[in-house]
């Protein structure tokens, strides 16, 4: 058995736990000097890019300060933009990183934007006026080999896809013909097919839901739809999916029975594999009672997470927290709920083999946490040294390590990301967690006095290269 110590190596403290440990494995970038809209992109082995403005009288000086894995500082390209573009989103493919810009005016988006694409190889930069963005807020930006794919609100509880090349000014959206109103549950890239497979949720919002699975080339052109197998005793409440060879793709998400089931609640999880237009036969994978009623427990769907042999979904349980407030009006008691947050009690981590089958099953519990944000939390990591789970908490980092049949290796522990702080005068915290490259994370995010002026508060963005071992 492994000792492990702390899973996750902090540089900020390393020491000489590097093998570079004369190089730099922590960057600061005070607001005064930088800016506060700081946004970094990982870029896999070539490093890092952060993007930040600066502004001179009526135009924004939009830097790209590109770093090498060792946090060295290898160029720092910059571009000038009227005042009124913003930054929107970013993706980073193949050495060459996308960054989209729109404008903004009197606090309302318009359909003109800015794609500027950098190569951070030669650290060429070459810019695209686009004409007919959304208007609303650009999610999940990816890219591959100039072209661009997005999700984007197209109404309420509705979202779509969208495409977009870096040498071309329009944006299209992928049609459906005759389809009623629906939402992007989650798409892949086949890059070894040149497809877009897109899990595509119609009335989403209902328990008449259904999920198509839509083949579409790189440009948006539909090539196939097929709807996900309905035995009518359940249906499939949402979908994620990943490749797990070159033609086929795991599909998992929750489930709930059509009778008996108030509210939203899961059921259960499911998995099933698609191949040239068809399915593999449902499995489905019922969950343990909850330990509180189980119509207050609702079920957040997570992420995929993959290696070349399994596949992680991870979904959290939680149920919204109130505390009661009793106020007199003419001496007559009235008692109040007042919401506090999301409290969350664990996360189920299904792990599929590449037939779809489950090849283990392991309940993570969350330590007294309440949240004021629905988001997921718990991140699975396939490692040389077993399986890795990992979250943030506050300024603690939690972890557990477990070997490929899911005994434990290292226990859930919790370690503090920062020193010890002044209790008069505390330092919140911000930050992010992702893999980079190898067995190397970056911590990331924002800290800042809690009290005092806005100039005494003065936000610092800071990078961390993180270690695993």
């Amino acid at each position: 058995m492994r000792c492990l110590g702390a899973i996750l190596c902090l540089c900020l403290f390393a020491n000489g736990l590097f093998a570079q440990s004369n190089k730099p494995v922590r960057l600061e970038f005070p607001s005064e000097q930088y800016s506060t809209e700081l946004q970094c992109v990982l870029c896999d082995a070539q490093g890092l890019c952060l993007l930040y403005p600066t502004y001179e009288a009526d135009t924004t000086i939009a830097h790209i300060a590109h770093y090498n894995t060792d946090l060295s500082l290898v160029a720092d390209t910059f571009l000038r933009l009227p005042i009124h573009y913003i930054y929107i989103a970013s993706a980073y493919n193949d050495g060459g990183l996308y960054v989209l810009y729109q404008e903004k005016l009197k606090k309302k988006k318009t359909p003109a934007g800015l794609l500027v694409h950098l190569d951070i190889v030669n650290h060429r930069a070459d810019t695209l006026h686009l004409r007919n963005l959304p208007t609303d807020d650009i999610t999940r930006l990816r890219a591959y080999r100039g072209q661009l794919l997005f999700t984007c609100p197209t109404g309420k509880d509705n979202t779509n896809l969208f495409f977009m090349h870096a040498d071309q000014p329009f944006v299209q959206g992928l049609y459906l013909k005759d389809a009623p109103s629906y939402t992007i549950d989650d798409f892949w890239v086949d890059t070894l097919g040149q497809r877009i497979v897109t899990c595509a949720n119609l009335s989403s919002s209902t328990k008449d839901n259904v999920i198509w699975l839509c083949e579409s080339d790189l440009e948006g052109n539909v090539l196939r739809i097929v709807d996900m197998p309905d035995t009518g005793a359940f249906r499939f409440q949402n979908a994620r999916i990943t490749q797990v060879d070159t033609s086929r793709m795991l599909i998992a998400g929750t489930y709930q029975l059509r009778k008996g089931n108030q509210g939203n609640t899961a059921t259960g999880v499911y998995s099933i594999l698609y191949e040239n237009g068809a399915f593999s036969e449902v499995e489905l994978l019922p969950y343990e009672p909850a330990t509180k009623s189980q119509s207050e427990v609702l079920y957040l769907p997570g992420r995929l997470f993959r290696d070349s042999t399994h596949v992680a979904f991870v979904t959290e349980s939680f149920y919204p927290e109130y505390r009661y407030s009793t106020t007199y009006s003419y001496g007559v008691p009235t008692t109040e709920p007042i919401f506090m947050g999301y409290r969350f009690l664990n996360a189920e981590v299904h792990i599929f083999d590449k037939e779809g089958h489950l090849a283990g099953k392991y309940s993570f519990p969350f330590d007294n946490m309440l949240v004021t944000n629905l988001t997921s939390h718990l991140r699975v990591a396939f490692t040389k040294a077993g399986i890795l789970f990992y979250h943030l908490q506050s300024e603690y980092l939690v972890t557990m390590l477990t070997d490929r049949e899911l005994n434990v290796i290292d226990p859930i522990r919790s370690s503090a990301l920062f020193p010890q702080q002044n209790k008069e005068n505390p330092v919140v915290y911000t930050t992010a967690l992702w893999p980079w490259y190898e067995d190397y994370y970056l911590l990331s995010g924002y800290r800042f006095r809690n009290t005092g002026s806005t100039k005494t508060r003065r936000p610092v963005y800071f990078i961390n290269k993180l270690r695993y071992q």
